[in-house]
């Protein structure tokens, strides 16, 4: 019996290949030990020839559609049927499924990933997640690309509204939330951009050099959580260098670090066209995947291993590490098309409204102008570029989902009647036999891909300034909903200012000098510099891209239906000028000057620049307003050793439900080397009825006070006293306790 078992437990793996290349598949179950992935993989690539290898190390991109055009439905690899190899489809799921780029295939637009980042909910970013999953599997995808784990370094970054925070461990938490729960529904996970990928000038050519202890402490640990904590099965390469090497080409960051020192399991992709540029130098990094076509895994592959300078076993590595995760997924056998119910399905639209209340962040309410109380409301006037869809932008065109999200292929192709314009949740929350509500654009929409682009102001400006002065003199409350969309901030460039675009500042200067009340809606993925209008106005709520259902959601956080409970991500400071000198290039590109982007504000990143010098902002890292307010006492120190327990009660005070992000800082005192003055390492997000107690509990470990020092190779804990922080945001810190610490070194 024992001899029959060991011929079954060669040839399995053999078997099942066979099997499945006549279409009939054996269930997971059913799968002996032995029929584990690494076993599984060794027993397809035998049955490949080195030509055949070398097609499942790219992705199915021809020569004119390197970037995937717009009619291929899919981006991946293509497989090979004749082998039981199926095809590994990739699609987005950053704010929602998109397919290649393919514009007729649409799904539920959930969020963007800097809204997530302002609810400081893990639990709802890992329900997006398991939503997201579905969808992609209903699409017939089996990996998403992405999402962006990369830290906000600067406020003019094009890319910051796809990442989550400007800081590691806010990014860690939620990196971790995301990757278990879309992997836990069966879609491989795939970061990016991995590392140091911050801006978007100069993204194909760009030296970033960067500290090792900087790297360590602020650009890695998300994607260290995604793939320690998280378990992610895939990564993808950006475009840049990285002290002198591209990321793509980066044995230290892709081999040491990634799979050496994390225990990285999965396979690295190459960002889309332009991420590989020498074959053997990205071989040799253990780079698995080159996309979207072959340039250089094709045929420059395929002779440099027949010329000897490649092994042939190296290919075997780096498809092995493809194959593995494709069988770890059931990616073999599974249905294609499962969860087809899923794509826009009521649950899933519900979760979108969950977003668009839970992440606006209330800026500013003098006298407590807000909520406002609709049935004492005779007359409102709405105003502003964002309030409707943009005109002129015609639904068939794909720029059509650039309104209320950001550009680039982080967006989604979302349904074209399903998102609720600001405008219209507004109209719905009122009842118009007691209230009047106007509309008026009040400047013309700054379109930066239109012929007309936005410039100083014209008769058409004034014409649309003058009826949105009109409206809101007319009128007890004007409502101005201002901000950016993906045609101000998106992939390919940076932002070239903080201000508002085109003529909105004056449009919010001149309505705050005739209306009685002026609430400014800010939509946004990023930081907006506020300076010439932020005195003139009563109230600010800051809505992030927020998903579909953006125009529900304003509407009950102004009428008071939900109490605001967002709180900021990243700092906002009074202007952008306030940060480091450098932290965003705008040289020229680095084959063409030999000037790299050095990284010189170092572990100062975010509020960490701003609180070591104590430099004033006007809004601080973790700040949000609420319609209640909240007590805090009674912080605990439950042990002496790690883990540190720590509890402290929290109190609603107010007459209001509400919802509290408690933070927790840590704060070196009086250290011996350089050190961040104030790190956040711990948050607890909570609902209180009104008068409702609750305890936010903390765990801290030796990790949550560790540095990195760059000549040990390891993370140490310094000797000394820390303070144990907690509070509202990084400058409203309302209890305090000191601790001594040993020195420890952590491997």
């Amino acid at each position: 019996m024992k001899s029959i078992y060991k011929i079954l437990r060669l040839f399995l793996p053999t078997l099942v290949v066979m099997m499945q290349s006549g279409c009939s598949f054996v269930k997971q179950s059913e799968r002996t030990e032995s029929a584990g992935s690494y076993e599984f993989a060794d027993s397809i690539i035998s049955q490949l020839s080195l030509e055949e290898k070398v097609s499942l190390l790219h992705g199915m991109g021809g020569g004119n559609s390197e970037f995937g055009d717009l009619d291929v439905r899919y981006f991946g690899i293509k497989g090979i049927k004749e082998k039981g190899i199926p095809p590994f489809y990739m699609g987005h799921g950053i704010t929602g499924v998109r397919t290649g780029r393919d514009t007729s295939v649409h799904a539920t637009y959930f969020t963007s990933p800097i809204a997530i980042g302002c609810s400081w909910d893990t639990n709802l970013y890992g329900d997006v997640a398991k939503a997201i999953a579905k969808e992609l599997r209903a699409t017939g995808n089996d990996l998403v690309l992405g999402p962006t784990y990369n830290i906000i370094r600067h406020p003019l970054g094009g890319r910051n509204w796809e990442s989550i925070s400007e800081d590691p461990f806010l990014s860690g938490q939620m990196a971790v939330a995301y990757t278990k729960s879309v992997q836990e529904n069966g879609i491989v996970c795939g970061p990016k951009h991995f590392v140091a990928n911050n801006q978007e000038t100069n993204r194909f050519d760009i030296n970033n050099q960067v500290d090792e202890r900087t790297l360590r402490e602020i650009y890695l640990p998300a994607f260290k959580a995604a793939v320690m904590e998280g378990g992610a099965l895939n990564i993808m390469g950006a475009y840049n260098r990285v002290n002198d090497d591209y990321m793509c080409h980066n044995e230290y960051l892709l081999d040491t670090i990634l799979r050496g020192e994390w225990g990285f399991q999965g396979f690295v992709l190459s960002d889309f066209a332009n991420g590989v540029k020498d074959t053997k130098e990205a071989i040799h990094a253990r780079m698995n995947v080159e996309m979207h076509r072959p340039k250089f895994y094709g045929d420059s592959l395929i002779n440099m291993v027949h010329s000897g300078t490649i092994p042939e076993k190296r290919v075997d590595t780096l498809l092995k590490d493809v194959l593995k995760v494709m069988h770890h997924f059931d990616i073999f056998k599974r249905d294609r098309f499962e969860e087809e119910g899923s794509i826009h399905s009521p649950a899933h639209i519900d979760l979108a409204y969950k977003v668009a209340k839970e992440s606006a962040v209330l800026l500013k309410n003098e006298n407590n102008i807000l909520p406002l109380r609709a049935n004492d409301i005779k007359s409102i006037a709405v105003v502003g570029p964002n309030a409707k869809r943009f005109p002129g932008v015609s639904e068939k065109h794909p720029h059509y989902s650039y309104y209320l999200q950001g550009g680039g292929s982080g967006r989604t192709y979302y349904f074209h009647n399903t998102i609720v314009e600001p405008y219209e949740g507004i109209f719905n929350a009122i009842e118009e036999d007691k209230t009047t509500i106007t509309f008026a654009q009040g400047t013309k929409t700054p379109d930066l891909y239109s012929k007309n682009k936005v410039i100083p102001e014209d008769n058409t400006d004034l014409s649309l300034l003058n009826e949105a002065v009109k409206n809101a003199s007319d009128s007890e409350v004007a409502i101005v909903v201002a901000g950016l969309s993906g045609f101000n901030e998106t992939e390919g460039w940076d932002r070239a200012s903080a201000k508002l675009p085109g003529q909105q500042e004056k449009l919010i200067k001149e309505v705050a000098k005739v209306a009685s009340k002026t609430i400014v809606v800010v939509i946004s993925g990023s930081y907006i510099n506020m300076s010439e209008w932020v005195d003139d106005v009563d109230a600010i709520l800051y809505v992030p891209y927020c998903g579909e259902q953006i125009g529900n959601g304003i509407a009950d956080l102004l009428f008071g239906k939900t109490n605001p409970s967002g709180k900021l991500p990243i700092s906002w400071p009074l202007s952008e000028n306030d940060y480091p000198e450098g932290s965003i290039f705008k040289g020229k590109g680095f084959e063409e000057e030999g000037i790299s982007n050095t990284y010189s504000e170092g572990i100062a990143v975010g509020y960490r620049w701003f609180e070591k010098d104590n430099k004033p902002v006007l809004y601080p890292f973790g700040y949000g307003l609420s319609y209640t307010q909240f007590e805090y006492q009674n912080l605990k120190i439950k042990s002496s050793e790690f883990p540190i327990h720590i509890e402290a009660t929290i109190t609603n005070k107010g007459e209001t439900q509400g919802k509290e992000i408690v933070q927790l800082y840590v704060v070196p005192v009086e250290p011996n080397i350089e050190k961040a003055p104030i790190e956040l390492k711990g948050f607890d997000k909570i609902s209180l009825e009104a008068g409702e107690s609750k305890i936010a509990k903390f765990l801290l470990d030796k990790k949550h006070f560790a540095h990195y020092d760059a000549l040990k190779k390891s993370w140490i804990v310094e000797p000394g006293e820390y303070k144990i922080s907690i509070g509202k945001n990084v400058r409203d810190l309302l209890l305090e306790h000191s601790i001594m610490i040993s020195k420890d070194i952590l491997k």
